[in-house]
Parts: C-alpha cells; structure tokens; sequence
C-alpha cells in the first residue's frame, strides 16, 4: 500500500471514553489531518460506509459494537484502499492476541505515550521516516517501538534511503 496522501489523509478515531477520544482527536487535528471521531463500533461502521480513511484508532471494547465487530466489518466489507488500523486499548484479555493480523497493523496498550502518537500518525500517513519520527525506534512505549519495528524492518529503499511501510 503506498503512502495516502498527507494533505486529503483522514483518520477515524473510535472510542467510548470521552476523555481519550478527545485526546486522540486533539492529537490528530494538531498534526492538521481531518479527523471524525465516534463514540461506538455502530458509528465507526457509518462513518466507514461513508468515508475512506488512512488511519483508523480503535478501541476495542465499546458499547453497541465492539472494536471486534468493527474489525470484522473491516474484513467482510474492504475499502479499495486499505487503511492502517492500530488498535488502542487497555483490554488485556487474551482475545486482543487473536485481532486479524489482515486487518489490524497494531496493537498499542492504555496508557500510550501522547508525546509520540502524534509522530505515529504523521509516519503512518507519510509512509516514511523522517527528522520527526525517527525517534519513535527508541519510544518509551514497548507497544509503539513493536510497531514500529514490525511495520518498517527491512524495507529500507534502495534510491531514496527512506524507510517505508510494508503495507
């Protein structure tokens, strides 16, 4: 999947709780991409028949449709361009190991590092490293330097010296 393109990117941020998702939505408006954010699985699916995304944050435990269900909308019914799904959530049932890798690129665990999900979001749109997300191989947070690590090991291009996703 080549890179969407930073200036028409959206992202979908999915959580029940009020506070995080207006975090993750502040995070994602100051990085100047468009955001919509929803409270439940039900308006997640809405908002995906209605909207292509490049990034989707997702919680998967919500009320009227779980972030599984969502997940399996994702993979029953797939855009014509594949976003990037990270999961975001403090669910530690071991059920979170079984999220379709097909689907979802990430899992990253509550409480997340804010000071890098910005960068986050900025490496997963641009689909490279940079001055500004070159820092994220060394975050605080295990989850994001897993995905980090997963996500753009050994795909460094041979012309431009950009790393760049393996999606």
């Amino acid at each position: 999947m080549s890179p969407a393109n930073p200036s028409t990117a959206r992202i979908l941020v999915a959580d029940d709780d009020q506070s995080i998702r207006q975090l993750l939505c502040t995070i994602v408006s100051r990085e100047r991409f468009d955001v919509d954010c929803v409270a439940d699985g039900i308006q997640a699916i809405q908002k995906l028949k209605e909207n292509r995304y490049a990034v989707i944050l997702l919680d998967l435990m919500m009320p009227r449709a779980s972030g599984f269900e969502v997940i399996e909308y994702l993979k029953q019914h797939p855009p014509a361009t594949k976003p990037i799904v990270l999961v975001i959530t403090a669910y530690s049932d071991p059920r979170v190991k079984e999220v379709d890798a097909s689907v979802v690129a990430g899992v990253l665990r509550k409480p997340f590092e804010v000071a890098d999900l910005g960068s986050l979001i900025r490496l997963c749109i641009k689909g490279y490293f940079d001055e500004e997300t070159q820092h994220l191989y060394e975050a605080k947070d295990r989850s994001i330097r897993d995905f980090v690590r997963h996500q753009l090991q050994g795909t460094r291009s041979q012309r431009s010296g950009e790393y760049k996703r393996t999606n």
